[in-house]
């Protein structure tokens, strides 16, 4: 943050706060250890004074803004590829979101637009500042907790409105929509891409060896252990499972969409009335990538719910999103296309839910890696504010995935895998 001046600062907000001057700020981190892995995220707080009226009278004010940017450890910046997702955020800020905008407010049939996304005050290659939605009223929810019913609801309803941009535009403007993917300055797949296969290999390994450690553990007394650790190694074995992850994250016509690509629990907020959701935010677009929509929804769904959850909830969860995702598209279309006939909501669904299944490997590859995340506590994460650059050859080997065994975490990995195998879908 050494850059930051005050001048830098009243230029930056000049547009939204014409009428004040900042006199101070400091920073501090914004996101707690264990919160984010892959980014240093700082809100920075503003004081000033602000001009009332005609006399210049003159009132405090305070603001705050959020201020993310790359890891101090070159180490970590290279192990988890924070350059290039990096890339990808500062793409889809100052590229892929204005162009969808701009397509959305052609259609006045849209009644209530999608605009859930902060507002983004400058992006580019090693930092991206962002309105802070905290100032706002807005909360995310405990990563551990995972989300309510109500909120997945209420997710999957502005998910399905963000899918339906960029499926609608692909239709109705196929060649502006697919310079959005670019290799230039466009959106690209970070992780899941061959030639990292050698990269991660150690990474993947120590992370399905824990994984298939937790689910032997958990399953000790199980008369079906053999066969759920059967399906599971198999899944888990060096030989295939980044091949299969690579597989799952191209892109899958005609469906395929610009997705989020992180619909864990950490990247929704939301503001509440009298105890109600009244908003809500969708935040971090660096793992955004062009893709099946199922790889978010599956995300979503092994990640943010538990599977009492699932067992009550998912089919219904999975219909709402299908009903909102064609409603949006035949709202953004003429009364004669394609979403009307060859695509219409059975269609839609249908194909909806053969993705979905198939889908479920990609939710479980994300499992292994995420679950340990989601579940350990601050101390046993990173720190990404403290300096790692200790070592005489920096090596992404030396980035190791969280390891945790606590019971929740065992518990949520041989969850998904028993459903998933009793599913046929492992």
């Amino acid at each position: 943050m050494s850059a930051i001046t005050l001048e830098f600062l009243q230029d930056l907000l000049k547009e939204d706060y014409p009428d004040v001057v900042i006199q101070e700020f400091q920073g501090a981190p914004g996101t707690k250890r264990g919160d984010n892995y892959t980014s240093m995220v700082y809100r920075i707080s503003l004081k000033g004074i602000r001009k009332k009226d005609a006399e210049s009278t003159e009132e405090p004010w305070e603001s705050s803004i959020i201020y993310k940017c790359l890891p101090e450890s070159v180490m970590r910046r290279e192990a988890f590829k924070s350059d290039e997702l990096f890339c990808n955020e500062v793409a889809f800020y100052t590229k892929i979101w204005p162009t969808l905008i701009k397509f959305q407010s052609q259609w006045e049939k849209v009644a209530n637009p999608f605009k859930c996304i902060p507002k983004c005050y400058l992006a580019q290659n090693d930092l991206v500042i962002l309105k802070d939605l905290k100032q706002m009223g807005f909360v995310m929810p405990d990563r551990r907790q995972g989300l309510t019913i109500e909120q997945s609801y209420f997710v999957l309803k502005h998910l399905s409105h963000f899918h339906a941009l960029s499926l609608a535009m692909k239709y109705h403007n196929q060649e502006e929509f697919y310079e959005l993917l670019n290799i230039q300055d466009g959106i690209s797949e970070v992780f899941f891409v061959p030639e990292n296969e050698d990269y991660f290999k150690s990474y993947y390994t120590e992370a399905t060896q824990n994984a298939i450690a937790m689910v032997e553990e958990e399953l000790r007394d199980s008369e079906k252990k053999d066969l759920y650790l059967k399906k599971f190694r198999e899944f888990c074995s060096e030989d295939t499972f980044f091949q299969t992850m690579v597989e799952q994250v191209a892109p899958k016509e005609p469906l395929a969409v610009i997705c989020h690509g992180d619909c864990w629990t950490n990247n929704f907020l939301f503001r509440y009335i009298d105890g109600d959701i009244a908003e809500m935010y969708i935040v971090d677009f660096q793992l955004a990538r062009y893709a099946s929509p199922t790889l978010d929804l599956v995300y979503l769904m092994y990640l943010c719910l538990d599977r009492e959850q699932r067992t009550s909830h998912l089919a219904s969860l999975l219909e709402y999103y299908a009903d909102e995702l064609h409603r949006r598209l035949v709202e953004m279309s003429e009364d004669d296309s394609v979403f009307h006939s060859k695509l219409n909501r059975d269609t839609l669904y249908e194909m909806l839910m053969e993705e979905f299944k198939r889908s479920s490997r990609f939710g479980l590859g994300i499992a292994l890696d995420m679950y340990p995340i989601m579940t350990c506590d601050s101390d046993e994460a990173p720190n990404l504010y403290q300096s790692e650059d200790t070592e005489t050859n920096p090596s992404h080997d030396c980035i190791k995935p969280v390891w945790t065994s606590n019971t929740a975490c065992r518990r949520k990995m041989t969850d998904l895998i028993q459903e998933l195998v009793d599913g046929g879908m492992l």
